[in-house]
């Protein structure tokens, strides 16, 4: 866990599915005056540069945001996401949640911000700063637990671990659980990757290292909980059959807003076709759990 570096990954297709999800959810949380809390429990270094070692030892970004460049969309949300990413990609950068956050909340709004990796968190203090964020070195599971519920009863947590360790997957069932009996209004989004390897009907969590079936087993365990509604937004760049590890990516979205499933589809039908490696590209929104 400690040698994860996002840096590697900064801009890849798995980054453009979540933070698009992440700008629609926080542009509905402004549609009222009222203030809301944004929790971050992998914040990274919040800002990477795409011309860094890391960032060109895997260009990843490639697959990513390198192919919206060009991109011209009527979608306003999608407009917006890619307005905003723009700006930084002229100076070679992609920002992260941290920066997509700081950049979107108003002055009422407070921003929370864990890093546990020693060097990302220095990066992280150096990049973002500001009135309203408070930015934590902790492990961000135990961080969400001890700082919820926050005064405001609004608000939205982005969940995004490495999944470097196979148990990571179980931690977020864990920690989401907990988090939701303490602060049941905020909205939770949760990203995993589709990998090659995962077993499709595999309902419970193993206790081998593998992450195969991992990734569905959490799918499973969320989808049995109590929760008001929970969403899954998956982005296929390539079939699994066709990919060489992780094809695609996915978020699962508790306490939904009213017509995020729609927003979503409207800006992912002119995107995911321009991510997309091959014919076999494809997105998919399902309600797992859908409200009463």
């Amino acid at each position: 866990m400690f040698s994860y570096r996002h840096s590697f990954h900064a801009g890849n297709h798995g980054d453009v599915l979540k933070h698009l999800c992440q700008l629609i959810i926080l542009s509905k949380l402004k549609e009222k005056d009222k203030p809301f809390t944004y929790f971050d429990t992998h914040s990274g270094a919040g800002v990477y540069h795409l011309d860094s070692t890391e960032s060109l030892k895997t260009r990843e970004f490639q697959s990513g945001i390198a192919k919206l460049t060009d991109v011209s969309t009527n979608n306003e949300l999608l407009a917006q996401y890619l307005k905003m990413v723009m700006g930084y990609s002229k100076f070679n950068q992609y920002p992260g949640s941290p920066e997509i956050a700081h950049n979107l909340l108003r002055a009422q709004d407070d921003i929370v911000l864990m890093e546990w990796h020693n060097n990302e968190y220095e990066n992280l203090k150096s990049n973002i700063n500001g009135r309203n964020i408070s930015i934590h070195h902790r492990d961000g599971f135990e961080g969400l637990l001890a700082m919820t519920p926050p005064k405001m009863k609004r608000g939205m947590v982005l969940i995004d671990p490495p999944y470097e360790l196979a148990t990571e997957y179980k931690q977020v069932v864990e920690t989401v659980v907990k988090a939701y009996k303490k602060w049941s209004t905020g909205i939770y989004a949760i990203w995993y990757p589709l990998i090659k390897d995962r077993k499709e009907n595999a309902e419970q969590f193993t206790s081998a290292s593998s992450k195969q079936g991992q990734s569905q087993a959490m799918l499973q365990a969320l989808s049995r909980q109590d929760f008001k509604n929970l969403l899954q937004v998956e982005l296929r760049v390539t079939s699994e059959e066709q990919a060489e590890g992780m094809y695609g990516s996915g978020l699962l979205i508790i306490n939904a807003p009213w017509q995020l499933d729609t927003q979503l589809a409207s800006a992912l039908k002119e995107m995911a076709p321009q991510l997309a490696s091959d014919a076999k590209g494809s997105f998919a929104i399902n309600w797992l759990i859908e409200e009463k």
